[in-house]
């Protein structure tokens, strides 16, 4: 009795058990409805339209680029590029880059794309992995490939530095490519995008990863009708830059390249999502590349179950066309700058040379050569053999000398020391000095042995030529030494000089202690030499002979061409100093001004009218008078203001442990010439430099008189100039 009541006991509890679990289950799959339908309803919907919807951003027309004439610098033109959505690819795991169908997959595009782009695509994967992996992981991922390595340097990370006076490079960055002369095997290739489609897409997987750029129409046809049934496949048309004229403009607009990998976090951060975008990485590009980029447009397109795009869903937002720039440059101007430049420095077989004009009514950059120049359009597609032939070139044509680099100035430094002996009542316009030959500053610890002076000379000696009683005036126009050696340090008990700190006041008032402010990246500047400075530095202190090398522009003196031309503006407009500005105004697409760039004023120069026009005079003297050192400045019916330099500089040579000097061991010399005209109301001031080009006024001289006579006769004529036009 007791057994079979426990029995059916047994059975019906077992009942009611199962009874309770599917109610448990009911209850539990109800919740758990309730959880996916209603609690986290939102989120499964942002995942599923994540899966259906995909966002594409479509990049706004870059900006065009004109000359103040309105002539067309820089371009859009159409390019198509081939690219790979990676959530297409048939594999689930991004981080693993082994996987058959995948690399079937990617194989059978790189044969629709054929074996003549294998080079193209390699450098295009190696320049994702090379932004994105650390040095190690980079080469050891490009090597495992199979690829020969070629070491470049990074165009960005060039910088120019200087050693006492001469030019030498900070240590670039390293680039490793593959090398294009080694022909990459297929399954290496295969590898190569597999793993830059990996790292490229964990930000975003439906984000597509261009793997080959720069493909005409005809070819990206071919390739999307040959690539039509594989899904990851996108051949997209991107808008790629045309600088029109090469060469002739390169340092000023500058280029184009990927999103730096030190910087992708910054630009992500101001709205830079695609990881494909190309941002201006040096000149005007890189200044203004927020107003020249616009606002990218957005759009998200529905897809099937096979990843085709069938319509558009919701709002479109379409892309705001970037500014177009309106630079105070005249390319009218600038071709004859370059034309002068360069006929000269093949005459001289000089490696580096500047020219830079501008308005000094308000810093309007008219026209900026430096040479060697390169042509921009090399890195509007991709990395090739010209890139690699101009990356190899010792004279580093991707700077722009002009405001990147520094030199002793020589003499046409001189302005700034008779200003400031002039402001500073060291002088008056009447003050002479003698110079009967070479003297000699007494040695501080042997003052009275004549054997341990120091000898100090005036270029003029050299040919046994003294020029005897001179005035700051006619002093500038002979560029003698002697006359500006006692105005800068004085000279025993006879004369009191400026000395180290008025000198030093007066090059920063100058400008020569800062970047000049010029709308281009890479402007570089030196420190003004100070008697603390030398201390630190050298452990020594300041003499005079340092206050006489620095009242001529030499000794620790340094400048870009670009200051020395901010010099000669304060001189020509009477002691106002602009920041020199090369962009004038901006408009949006429909030709609306958006932003009228003014004048920008740094400072006015504490120097009477009176006193600054005796500096002008002695510029005026050294074209005009029959004695100036620039007469072969002139042009007929302008006058002409200037003012000529010569800077020894050393070039050191290890072998000799000594600077190089020719048989008479003489030092070789940069050649330099600034000026300005019309003399009365000047419209142009200009500066040439020539690197080891010899003396200024057999070098530099001629190149600014062939700019100058062309600029009053072609662009900015002359009304009695016209008229003996007319007349011929």
């Amino acid at each position: 009795m007791f057994e079979e009541r426990t029995g059916r006991d047994t059975a019906n509890l077992a009942m009611l058990l199962f009874r309770l679990g599917i109610v448990i289950t009911f209850v539990v799959m109800v919740a758990r409805m309730f959880q996916l339908q209603v609690v986290q309803n939102a989120q499964y919907e942002s995942l599923a339209n994540q899966n259906r919807l995909l966002r594409i951003e479509t990049p706004a027309a870059r900006g065009i680029v004109y000359d103040r004439n309105g002539t067309i610098l820089v371009r859009n033109r159409p390019s198509f590029e081939v690219a790979l959505v990676p959530e297409d690819l048939p594999f689930d795991d991004l981080e693993t880059t082994i996987i058959d169908e995948e690399a079937q997959e990617i194989e059978k595009v790189l044969r629709i794309l054929r074996a003549d782009t294998d080079t193209d695509v390699a450098l295009r994967m190696a320049e994702i992995l090379f932004n994105k992996l650390g040095y190690e992981d980079y080469i050891r991922t490009v090597q495992k490939a199979g690829a020969e390595l070629t070491f470049l340097d990074d165009p960005a990370f060039v910088t120019p530095v200087t050693d006492d006076g001469r030019l030498t490079m900070a240590e670039p960055r390293k680039v490793f490519f593959p090398d294009i002369e080694q022909p990459l095997p297929l399954a290496g290739l295969v590898a190569l995008v597999q793993r830059a489609v990996a790292i490229q897409s964990q930000g975003s997987a439906s984000d597509p990863v261009a793997i080959l750029d720069g493909i005409d129409r005809i070819r990206a046809f071919e390739v999307s009708e040959d690539s039509f049934r594989i899904p990851a496949v996108r051949v997209n048309q991107v808008p790629i830059r045309e600088y029109i004229y090469g060469d002739l403009l390169s340092h000023v607009l500058g280029f184009m390249g990927p999103i730096p990998a030190f910087a992708a976090d910054e630009y992500e951060q101001t709205g830079y999502n695609n990881p494909n975008e190309k941002v201006g990485l040096n000149g005007l590009e890189f200044t203004y590349q927020d107003e020249l980029r616009g606002e990218p447009g957005v759009r998200f397109s529905e897809r099937d179950i096979v990843g085709v795009d069938v319509r558009t869903v919701g709002d479109v937002v379409e892309p705001v066309p970037g500014l177009n720039l309106f630079l105070n440059i005249d390319l009218r101007l600038q071709r004859i700058m370059y034309d002068a430049l360069k006929e000269k420095m093949d005459e001289l077989e000089a490696p580096w040379g500047v020219t830079v004009a501008l308005n000094p009514q308000n810093g309007a950059v008219l026209g900026m050569v430096s040479l060697p120049s390169y042509d921009n359009n090399i890195f509007a597609e991709r990395i090739g053999e010209d890139y690699l032939e101009l990356e190899q070139d010792e004279r580093r044509p991707l700077i722009n000398y002009a405001i990147g680099g520094l030199y002793p100035p020589g003499s046409t430094f001189k302005m700034v020391t008779a200003a400031a002996g002039l402001a500073e009542d060291v002088i008056t316009p009447e003050t002479v000095v003698v110079d009967a030959g070479p003297i000699f500053l007494p040695n501080r610890y042997f003052p009275n042995d004549p054997t341990q002076a120091q000898k100090f000379v005036s270029w003029n000696h050299k040919n046994g030529v003294v020029h005897g009683r001179l005035n700051v005036e006619s002093a500038l126009a002979l560029s003698n030494d002697i006359y500006f050696y006692y105005l800068g340090g004085g000279y025993l008990e006879d004369f009191q000089g400026l000395g180290q700190r008025l000198l030093s006041k007066w090059m920063n008032l100058f400008g020569f202690g800062e970047t000049t402010g010029v709308d281009l990246p890479g402007e570089v500047t030196s420190l003004v030499p100070t008697d603390q400075w030398k201390r630190q530095l050298f452990a020594e202190p300041w003499t005079t002979g340092d206050s006489y090398n620095m009242a001529i522009g030499q000794g620790y003196v340094l400048a870009t061409p670009m200051q020395v031309l901010v010099e000669t503006m304060a001189v020509a407009n009477g002691g106002t100093i602009y920041e020199p500005r090369v962009v004038h105004h901006m408009t949006d697409a429909n030709g609306g001004v958006q932003k009228d760039f003014a004048p920008v004023l740094r400072r006015e120069l504490p120097i009477d009218p009176d006193e600054m026009a005796v500096v002008r005079q002695g510029m005026w003297d050294v074209v005009n008078a029959d004695y100036g050192t620039g007469r072969a400045a002139r042009v007929p019916g302008v006058e002409i203001a200037g003012k000529t330099g010569t800077a020894e500089f050393c070039e050191y040579i290890p072998e000799k442990q000594d600077c190089r000097r020719d048989d008479k061991d003489n030092l070789p010399t940069h050649a330099w010439f600034s000026a300005f005209g019309p003399y009365d109301d000047p419209e142009i001031a200009i500066v040439t430099f020539i690197y080891d080009g010899g003396e200024g006024s057999a070098a530099a001289v001629p190149v600014t008189q062939k700019i100058l006579q062309a600029y009053f006769t072609e662009i900015a004529p002359r009304p009695q100039q016209e008229q003996t036009a007319q007349q011929q």
